[in-house]
């Protein structure tokens, strides 16, 4: 995903040392239709971030999988 359309959706971000990173909770909380590769996290100042490049929209099949997993 690119810098420009996570910014439109107004996921929260840092810069840290020039490059702009997104908040893995606001993703998590705010923004469900979205997932990310957790190979890629890193922790700046306490807070787990990712570049946009390792986010991405979810599948169908995410979809289809989250469902399975959630439910109770």
């Amino acid at each position: 995903m690119t810098l420009k359309l996570l910014k439109q959706r107004n996921v929260k971000s840092i810069i840290y040392q020039g490059i702009e990173y997104f908040d893995i909770a606001d993703i998590k909380n705010n923004h469900s239709d979205l997932k990310i590769n957790i190979d890629k996290i890193i922790t700046v100042n306490n807070v787990k971030v990712i570049k946009a490049q390792h986010v991405t929209v979810c599948t169908e099949f995410d979809v289809k999988i989250k469902g399975i997993f959630n439910k109770k």
